[in-house]
């Protein structure tokens, strides 16, 4: 088995079919199950459907914990509403898209909703091609994205986004970072845009961590391009950081039991806060991993990474939880900054400011209002 695996990856016709072959069932299956919600939600909902787009479909904490939020939210405010909840893989990057059929199910009322992160971007992935083809096939729906973080190497690409989603006046983008709503400002003049903060801020204050027991260090850091520091340079801040308490380190991509945490992702994103309100320093260079310690309010040392988006997203927490949230210039700093939180703990505990400032009246905001 291993020799004939070796030999198809060797061929580029081989390897090319049995990669159709390999995707052929599993993106045929998410084509009919779409359909059926599809079908399903329009016909029990006759006036307003919500259709959520973007759904998270792998094992990334921090953006299945936007997904959670995001459909909480609207769970919260559309309560009378039908929601069909959309891969990004249902409508591109496959042969069984659903939106033909969307097509002959979207009405003028239904409501668009697109998932939140490292989406508007050329780096990776289709979401920014879904964007442009929703965008495209239905030009006069609402349709709100929740906070985005923008960046495109190719200025084509850039261009190209920038006009398709202009083509829908009734779009309003959310960016999440200072940097992301200037490059908004220039590519979408005629559009509503607001800066805002990364949704999973919300549950920030919604539970009472004050009573729980606390111990260690732990270190929630990345290992993918991104990553500013090297392997050896975490460990030696690691090494010295154990001199203080005991040291463990994690990350928010699961790299094993995917399919079970990408079916239930709330106990998936609970289990993972509820771990990180067991320590007393966190020490992370993940956007989510700051806004995760955040929400088990436990004091986060947060570390620069290769883009602007975890410094600049620090910025939101600025005269809100300053004694919670340190950015920290190298690791020296992270150091000397995790010495003086083991001398001077803050209280345990955290009010719910971006929920009740942002999230609440999100609607009013964006001149929704219901």
């Amino acid at each position: 088995m291993g020799a004939l695996k070796t030999f198809v990856l060797g061929h580029p016709h081989l390897k090319s079919f049995a990669l159709f072959i390999y995707t052929f069932f599993p993106k045929l299956k998410l084509s009919v199950k779409t359909k059926r919600a599809i079908r399903q939600a329009s016909k029990n909902n006759p006036k307003s459907v919500i259709f959520y787009l973007g759904k998270p479909a792998h094992a990334n904490l921090g953006d299945l914990a936007q997904g959670v939020c995001i459909q909480k939210w609207i769970r919260e405010h559309y309560s009378e509403n039908s929601v069909v909840a959309i891969e990004t893989n249902a409508i591109v990057n496959t042969p069984f898209s659903v939106l033909p059929y969307l097509k002959k199910h979207v009405k003028k009322t239904d409501v668009f909703f697109f998932q939140s992160g490292y989406t508007t971007t050329d780096l990776g992935g289709y979401a920014d091609l879904m964007h442009r083809t929703i965008v495209q096939a239905f030009p006069n729906n609402r349709m709100l994205m929740f906070p985005q973080t923008i960046f495109f190497k190719d200025p084509k690409n850039q261009e190209n986004s920038s006009r398709i989603y202009q083509m829908n006046s009734n779009l309003v983008f959310l960016a999440r970072d200072s940097v992301s709503y200037d490059m908004a400002k220039v590519m979408f003049p005629g559009l509503k845009k607001y800066l805002f903060p990364d949704i999973v801020t919300s549950l920030i204050g919604s539970e009472d961590f004050s009573k729980q027991s606390r111990k260690g260090i732990l270190f929630c850091c990345r290992n993918d391009g991104e990553k500013f520091y090297s392997e050896e340079d975490i460990k030696g801040l690691m090494s010295r950081c154990s001199a203080l308490d005991e040291v463990k380190l994690t990350d928010t991509t699961i790299h094993q039991d995917k399919k079970s945490v990408v079916a239930n992702p709330e106990a998936a994103v609970a289990k993972e806060i509820e771990g990180f309100s067991h320590y007393r320093v966190i020490i992370t260079d993940r956007y989510h991993g700051t806004i995760f310690s955040l929400v088990a309010a436990t004091p986060v040392i947060v570390l620069k990474t290769t883009d602007h988006k975890v410094v600049t997203g620090v910025d939101w927490f600025k005269g809100v939880y300053d004694g919670h949230v340190f950015l920290a210039k190298d690791l020296e700093e992270a150091f000397s900054i995790c010495q003086r939180l083991f001398l001077n703990p803050p209280e345990y505990q955290l009010k719910p400011y971006f929920k009740e400032k942002y999230y609440d009246p999100l609607l009013q905001i964006v001149g929704w209002g219901k």
